[in-house]
């Protein structure tokens, strides 16, 4: 069995959100296209069209779809820019230092709503599970902006400045995880698929999410030069703590007090190299695979062929972001 070649589709989901994000006034053209031509590894998309491989994949909905879905997630990349000054995404400067923060949220905006008009096309049912979608999305942000503004410590004498690492979870489902999962859902509905299998698709992309997001937690701990297109460090520097700080704070890896106190005097180093060294990467790691094992089993109801086996592929790409 061979992966499908999904090389022609998506050429076609490429031109789509080219010809989407036009626009007469050449500055939002120029602006709304910047992260389209930055380029980018179009995993939702993959996901979807290979999902779709479960049915009737030649279905033109799917490229439809799938454009849709990108185009929403490049809207949520350029307000989380804004709201993190961000300097650089997929190795370019960010729209916001390019174009500023106004013109960033606005052409966030516009690119939601000419991902709307798409999809549209599709009918109620797309429109509908893509909205709810966005606004889960949303909800996790406001979430996580929350978590972040807490301060002091509450009456068990826990940090309430620190997110939990059960809170740290629900905060990557709602902002990462629940797009993989609508990406994976739409593509086994649009291609006609049984709801067995639209079930079974929808519970391996969510949990294919938390592992890619899980994944990019460890990317901020590994070394130079290790082609993670990541400066080692910087999630802590921007004090964005990740699943192995989380982990090791609770207590769950080795070290507590010491990388604690590392933070507090913002020993930015030597919190890397501590988290390097105490545990707390393997104990990421295993959460990973126990994500990535989820995922392998709610493919078990499928049929093998060369559709589930290409997502069980995409599975292990999803979870190795971080070798």
């Amino acid at each position: 069995m061979t992966a499908p070649d999904l090389t022609a589709p998506l050429a076609e989901v490429e031109a789509l959100m080219r010809a989407t994000v036009a626009n007469e006034h050449a500055m939002l053209a120029e602006a709304a296209g910047y992260l389209v031509e930055a380029g980018g590894k179009r995993f939702r998309a993959t996901l979807l069209l290979t999902a779709g491989r479960l049915g009737d994949g030649d279905d033109p909905r799917l490229i439809t779809c799938a454009a849709a879905i990108e185009l929403m997630h490049l809207a949520t990349l350029y307000h989380d820019d804004v709201m993190d000054e961000t300097d650089l995404r997929r190795g370019v400067p960010t729209a916001q230092r390019r174009y500023g923060n106004a013109r960033a949220i606005l052409v966030g905006d516009y690119l939601f709503a000419r991902a709307s008009s798409v999809a549209a096309e599709l009918g109620i049912y797309v429109s509908k599970r893509l909205a709810d979608t966005i606004a889960e999305v949303v909800d996790g942000q406001v979430y996580e902006t929350e978590l972040a503004a807490r301060s002091g410590t509450d009456a068990f004498g826990i940090d309430r400045r620190v997110p939990s690492v059960s809170e740290h979870l629900e905060v990557l489902h709602r902002k990462t995880a629940v797009l993989i999962a609508s990406s994976a859902h739409l593509g086994a509905w649009l291609a006609g698929c049984e709801p067995t299998t639209i079930d079974a698709v929808t519970t391996f992309g969510d949990a294919v999410g938390l592992a890619f997001q899980l994944a990019d937690d460890l990317l901020d701990l590994a070394p130079e030069g290790t082609g993670t297109g990541k400066i080692p460090g910087t999630d802590l520097k921007e004090g964005v703590l990740t699943l192995p700080a989380l982990l090791t704070l609770e207590g769950q890896a080795a070290r507590a007090d010491e990388l604690r106190a590392m933070l507090d005097a913002e020993d930015h180093l030597g919190a890397l190299e501590l988290l390097r060294t105490n545990g707390s990467i393997e104990l990421t790691r295993a959460r990973i695979e126990q994500e990535r094992a989820r995922a392998a089993a709610a493919l078990d109801v499928l049929p093998d062929g060369d559709a589930r086996t290409a997502l069980a592929a995409l599975a292990g790409l999803a979870a190795e972001r971080s070798t």
